[in-house]
C-alpha cells in the first residue's frame, strides 16, 4: 500500500497578520499626514455635534463647511489610489467623477429640503469654477514655462460640444421661465427639464462609449509617450483594494452627514448673515470641492509634462 502524504498550507502567523495591520494603518496615516488636512479633520466631529446640540445655524454651517474640505480631499486621495490599479483613461474618468461627489451629495440634500435655487446655483458654480478657475490656473502655470503646446483637437472639440449641449440644457428652461406666464408654463418647464435630464444622461453614456471603446485611439494618439513614462514612474497603490473601497464608502457617508447638516443651516444663515442662497450655491459650495482638490490640480499640471490633453481633460471632465 502506498502511503499518501498530505501537506497542509501553513496558516498565517500572528506576527504576519500584525505586520499587515500595521502596514495598513501606516498607509492610512500617510494619506492624512498633510498638516492642514490633519487640522481640518477636527471639524468633522465638531460639525456633527453642532447640529445635534443646536449651536446655531452660523456655527453649523461654518463647521460643516470646514469639515467637508478634508473629507473631499481624502475621497480624492483614496480614489486616486484605486485609479492606480487601472488604465490612465479610466482612472482619470474615475477621479473626475468622484471630484463631483461633494456637489452631488449636497445637491441631493438640497433637493430633499426644497432648496432648488441652491441646486441650480451649485451646478452653474461648479461648471464656472472648473472652466475658469481650474482650467485658467492650468494654462497660467503651464504657459509660464512653455509658450506653445499641442493638444488633441478632436478630443477637445468633443468635450466642447458636450459643454455646449449642457449650457443649452440650462439656458432653455431659464429663458422659458423668464418670458412666459408662470401659471401656464410651469408644468411644461418641468416636463422639459425631465426630458433634458434623460437626454443628457444618454449623451454622457454615448460619450463614455466613444471615449473608451469606439474612438479611444483618438484620445491615445498624443498619450503614447506619456504612457511609456507612466509605466516607468507610476506610483504603487498604498492601500489594498478592499481597504480603499471601504474607506471610500465611509468617507462618502461622512460627507453625506456633513452635507445634510450644512444644507439644513442655509435657510437660517441666509436670514441672519445676509448671504443669499444663490451666493451660497454659486460660490461657497463649489469652493469646498475645489479648495480640497487644489493640490491634485497642481500635481496634475506637474505630472502632465506638457500633455495638454490631460490638463484639459482634468478640468473639463469635472464639468461634464
Amino acid at each position: 500500500n502506498k502511503e499518501t502524504t498530505i501537506v497542509h498550507a501553513p496558516l498565517p502567523s500572528t506576527s504576519t497578520r500584525a505586520s499587515t495591520i500595521n502596514k495598513t494603518i501606516q498607509s492610512i496615516v500617510n494619506i492624512i499626514k498633510p498638516a492642514w488636512l490633519s487640522i481640518l479633520l477636527v471639524f468633522i466631529p465638531l460639525g456633527i455635534i453642532s447640529y445635534y446640540l443646536h449651536w446655531g445655524d452660523a456655527s453649523t454651517f461654518s463647521l460643516n463647511f470646514l469639515a467637508i474640505i478634508p473629507l473631499a480631499k481624502l475621497l480624492g486621495t483614496v480614489t486616486e489610489d484605486i485609479a492606480l490599479r487601472i488604465s490612465q483613461k479610466i482612472g482619470g474618468l474615475l477621479k473626475a467623477t468622484f471630484e463631483n461627489a461633494v456637489e452631488l451629495i449636497v445637491s441631493i440634500s438640497a433637493i430633499r429640503q426644497g432648496l432648488i435655487r441652491v441646486v441650480q446655483a451649485s451646478i452653474l458654480g461648479s461648471i464656472i469654477s472648473n472652466l475658469l478657475l481650474v482650467l485658467g490656473m492650468f494654462f497660467l502655470v503651464v504657459g509660464y514655462h512653455v509658450k506653445e503646446y499641442n493638444f488633441n483637437q478632436t478630443a477637445a472639440q468633443t468635450r466642447a460640444s458636450l459643454m455646449t449641449l449642457a449650457c443649452i440644457a440650462l439656458i432653455i428652461p431659464t429663458a422659458l421661465h423668464a418670458n412666459a406666464d408662470k401659471n401656464e408654463i410651469t408644468q411644461g418647464i418641468l416636463n422639459l427639464s425631465h426630458g433634458t435630464a434623460v437626454v443628457l444622461l444618454i449623451v454622457y453614456a454615448f460619450y463614455l462609449y466613444f471615449q473608451l471603446k469606439t474612438h479611444k485611439y483618438l484620445h491615445n494618439e498624443i498619450h503614447e509617450d506619456a504612457e511609456l513614462e507612466e509605466l516607468e514612474e507610476r506610483e504603487e497603490p498604498q492601500l489594498s483594494l478592499s481597504i480603499s473601497v471601504a474607506l471610500s464608502a465611509v468617507i462618502t457617508v461622512a460627507i453625506a452627514f456633513c452635507g445634510e447638516f450644512l444644507v439644513s443651516s442655509i435657510e437660517g444663515i441666509s436670514e441672519t448673515s445676509g448671504l443669499s442662497k444663490t451666493f451660497v450655491g454659486l460660490i461657497l459650495i463649489p469652493i469646498v470641492s475645489n479648495v480640497a482638490n487644489a493640490a491634485e490640480h497642481m500635481a496634475a499640471v506637474s505630472e502632465a509634462k506638457g500633455d495638454m490633453d490631460l490638463i484639459i481633460g482634468a478640468a473639463v471632465g469635472s464639468s461634464i
